[in-house]
């Protein structure tokens, strides 16, 4: 199977981790040109993911993964517009299902970017499911963070401190941001007691559990990785921390197909 998985930037090679085990075939697309999505206007947010699925559209792929929360939080229905018949996976709806299979208390914090936590969809979500209560923070700050290899600089640290301190006392912490699991040794020390969702693991999870996916021991992965900005220091530390090897980085231009004007 050709997945075409897309983020806003590198974020999402968490979620390709996951996915590389099943012995697919990956085009992973980075807007790095644009990153961060998190803090633009729900429409611009919609024409940068209309014109990143269109892409991936073209490349031949037979599943789509938005692996990008502010995308599933605010702009799915320009990705599914965008990908016509194809099948499209979003990590919102997993994310959630996990955190509900792991709270004991029922009290689940999310942290994400200032659109997915301004849309208030994981907070819907977890209510309409069962979750005695939520606690939100958008954290901003952490996505430039990471695409700028700082996952564990003491920097990182002091930021993350002064952000989770409101959700001390949640016992279950979605990571709303794909982003954001590069920095869990760091989250892990300022909240030492609390479980934490990983929507790349989660979502791969729910792939399988709804038969959309299979692994297939005896087919190697394949990985191609398509930026639309130059390849940065940042990102060969990534590919390092995430232990992906050597991977071949194209350059590529997206923007030949525009979300219609008032869309």
């Amino acid at each position: 199977m050709r997945i075409g998985v897309f983020d806003s930037g590198v974020g999402g090679l968490t979620v390709v981790r996951q996915l590389l085990r099943l012995g697919a075939e990956i085009v992973y697309l980075a807007d790095t040109a644009r990153v961060p999505y998190g803090n633009r206007a729900t429409q611009t947010v919609r024409r940068y993911a209309f014109e990143c699925v269109s892409y991936l559209v073209r490349q031949g792929v037979d599943l789509l993964v938005v692996a990008c929360n502010t995308v599933s939080a605010v702009a799915l229905d320009a990705v599914r517009e965008a990908a016509g018949e194809l099948p499209v996976a979003e990590v919102v709806t997993p994310a959630v299902a996990a955190a509900l299979e792991q709270t004991q208390t029922g009290h689940i914090g999310v942290i994400g970017t200032r659109a997915t936590i301004g849309s208030g969809v994981y907070e819907r979500l977890l209510k309409e499911r069962g979750a005695r209560r939520v606690s939100s923070q958008a954290c901003p700050l952490f996505v430039p963070l990471v695409e700028e290899g700082w996952c564990e600089h003491p920097v990182t640290e002091l930021v993350a401190r002064e952000y989770l301190q409101p959700l001390h006392g949640v016992d279950t912490l979605i990571l709303g941001c794909t982003h954001y699991p590069l920095l869990l040794p760091v989250l892990a020390r300022v909240l030492p007691e609390t479980r934490f969702v990983d929507s790349g693991v989660a979502l791969v999870h729910w792939l399988q559990r709804h038969g959309w996916v299979a692994a297939d021991g005896a087919r190697a992965s394949t990985l191609e990785l398509l930026l639309t900005d130059a390849p940065t220091p940042a990102l060969e530390q990534m590919l390092q921390a995430l232990r992906l090897g050597s991977v071949a980085v194209q350059q590529v231009r997206i923007a030949e197909h525009v979300l219609p004007v008032g869309a």
